[in-house]
């Protein structure tokens, strides 16, 4: 019995200094890894460039006292005939092993937008580390300095757009930030227009100790259909995509328009359908709107006649839409994926269309409706409005 009971023990104590070993050589390990954090891509004079953003542990955790540690973000370039090539250079000075699960923002120039994604998705999506669920982003701006952007109040590019875009979107929806993999479905998605937010620089909106301090936004759109690179535009042309997106949280409005306004509306909890007909062989499409809505603030007292405010919303949001439509049939754009539509429903008669301006027509679209609820305004409240073009 003695020497079973001696057995035991030794085999206790060395199962217990195996764990502490173990213990101490992870915390080591985890002290010491590469933690990358964002991607980018840009490709020029023939070659790839990718460039990889690492955020050091003690700009993120608190120290003792519960400050957090200056930013401190590394930005590598590396090149190479291929983006595999290019990718695989960073090993050479990483000093110690990178962690690729904790990417969460992957950024594309316009460059290799228009160089095309295949090589680009095929690498990401080989290698088992990498998640599926980054940011994705497009820019005109140098890499490194999107990658190098900060937060405020020393926090780092962890507290930016590039990695928690959804925040900001939910206070104010303007361009939808897409996840890698919802937007690998639409690139993929026969019919399909599809887009990514565009990243840039704006150095002047804030200043830290009256010094202009640069901060990231979100300025426009890259487009894409049939894989195929369409081009940028500036959020001003694409106002009226807002409306057409199921994942708008919070979207404002200044009536009767931008240089005269009146009021501000602020559209919440929206619904958007496009139903598709065929009549004589024809596709007509009908858009219908519908949303909670409330007027924030009156800037001047000209308008105060319910029914006038009314009028005013259902014709702000019907003219962005229409004219984000025409926009698309001049730069021959499915801004409103029009043709997914005739795919989904008629998938034997888009096999037969040439072309997307064979759809895009000045009546294709047969009507737009809105029907919006306008839970309270100032002194109006539980006002039910049902809006028709």
């Amino acid at each position: 019995m003695k020497c079973n009971k001696s057995i035991i023990r030794t085999v206790y104590l060395i199962l217990c200094l195996i764990l502490i070993t173990a213990c101490n050589h992870d915390m080591g390990e985890i002290e010491n890894q590469n933690f990358a954090t964002a991607i980018g891509v840009d490709f020029r004079d023939g070659k790839y460039y990718v460039s990889i953003q690492m955020i050091g542990l003690s700009s993120v955790a608190k120290r003792e006292g519960g400050e957090k540690g200056p930013p401190e973000i590394y930005v590598s370039e590396t090149s190479g005939t291929t983006f595999i090539d290019a990718f695989f250079k960073a090993y050479h000075t990483s000093q110690e092993r990178f962690l690729w699960a904790h990417v969460t923002a992957i950024v594309l120039s316009e460059n290799a937008l228009e160089k095309g994604l295949e090589s680009i998705f095929d690498g990401l999506t080989r290698y088992y580390e990498f998640r599926s669920t980054p940011w994705i982003f497009g820019t005109k701006n140098h890499m490194e300095d999107i990658l190098s952007a900060t937060g405020f109040f020393n926090q780092t590019s962890l507290n930016t757009i590039l990695h928690s875009p959804e925040s900001s979107y939910e206070q104010s929806s303007t361009i939808r930030p897409v996840r890698l993999n919802h937007f690998a479905r639409e690139f993929f998605d026969p019919g399909r227009t599809t887009y990514i937010p565009a990243l840039t620089i704006d150095d002047k909106q804030w200043k830290k100790n009256k010094k202009n301090e640069a901060k990231l936004a979100i300025d426009g759109a890259f487009f894409l259909d049939n894989q195929k690179y369409k081009g940028h535009f500036p959020y001003e042309k694409l106002k009226g995509l807002r409306w057409l997106t199921p994942e708008t949280t919070r979207a404002s409005l200044l009536l009767p328009n931008d240089n005269d306004p009146e009021f501000l509306a602020v559209l919440e909890d929206q619904m958007v359908k496009v139903l598709l007909e065929k009549e004589s062989g024809i596709f007509r499409f009908t858009i219908l709107y519908l949303a909670n809505g409330v007027v924030s603030n009156r800037i001047t007292d000209h308008t105060l006649n319910v029914a006038v405010m009314e009028e005013f919303v259902k014709k702000g949001i019907i003219s962005e839409i229409r004219e984000l439509y025409q926009f698309g049939i001049e730069h021959d754009i499915d801004f409103l994926n029009l043709e997914h539509k005739l795919y989904r429903k008629y998938p034997s008669d888009w096999k037969k269309l040439n072309d997307q301006s064979t759809l895009l027509q000045e009546d294709s679209i047969k009507s737009i409706e809105a029907h919006i609820t306008l839970e309270h305004s100032g002194s109006f409240k539980n006002r039910k409005i049902k809006i028709t073009e």
